[in-house]
């Protein structure tokens, strides 16, 4: 086709950049000689959760009128984009689930320290008449305040690295430039975004780990005999 090119789209997406050419619907129908056939239209709602319904009426209206025509969603265009979101959350699963199991050691670590470094007055408390639960309690309260500290430390932490993501974003011409020869249609940089409530649950998820994690050894520090623990070097 001889035209005269009228701009330059830019878009997020690199694909769409490197590939795609927008040209007037009657032009390309000359062009390819197909009269005024249409081979695909795109439709855009506002009623995200409403698609599959949707996709199932257009479906409906074509089996009707015997045309070779289907509807899909976006979705099945794009199972590349969709499986590489779900292997990221995936990932970061399996990370977070390392990261909370190394939490937990230090705590039941922590708790069986202090039950070690206070065996004498784990026995006087004993003598003293304070009851197992009593105990196990106070070392509760420690753990969890331990869990208290570490999460506002991680949520600030937190907070600084998604505010520098969110407005700096992240270059990636250091890991190998355009990412789009890869299949990915990411261009340039990629940004965070703002996330609150993951933030509130992983401080209260942390602070719930903590309680639990320190039961156990908590229990183990409580059972030993006073008179021992009164003597014990």
């Amino acid at each position: 086709i001889d035209m005269e090119i009228g701009g330059l789209v830019n878009t997020p997406n690199p694909m769409i950049n490197n590939s795609v050419v927008f040209v007037p619907l009657e032009i390309a129908q000359q062009a390819l000689n197909v009269g005024n056939g249409i081979s695909m239209i795109s439709v855009k709602t506002n009623k995200v959760k409403e698609v599959t319904t949707i996709i199932d009426s257009f479906n409906q209206i074509f089996q009707k009128k015997n045309t070779n025509i289907n509807a899909f969603s976006w979705e099945e265009s794009a199972k590349t984009v969709i499986a590489m979101s779900a292997a990221e959350n995936a990932e970061t699963a399996v990370m977070l689930a390392i990261i909370l199991a190394i939490g937990m050691i230090g705590i039941i670590n922590n708790v069986i320290l202090s039950a070690l470094e206070r065996t004498s007055e784990i026995g006087t408390m004993k003598a003293l008449g304070m009851r197992e639960w009593e105990i196990v309690f106070v070392f509760m309260v420690e753990a969890t305040g331990i869990g208290i500290i570490g999460g506002i430390a991680g949520c600030l932490l937190g907070i600084a690295g998604v505010g520098c993501m969110v407005k700096y974003g992240y270059d990636l011409s250091y890991i190998g430039g355009d990412m789009s020869m890869y299949g990915v249609p990411i261009l340039d940089k990629i940004y965070g975004v703002w996330n609150f409530s993951s933030f509130i649950f992983i401080f209260f998820f942390g602070i719930i780990l903590a309680l639990f994690s320190s039961i156990v050894p908590a229990y183990w520090a409580a059972h030993k005999d006073p008179v021992k623990a009164i003597y014990h070097r």
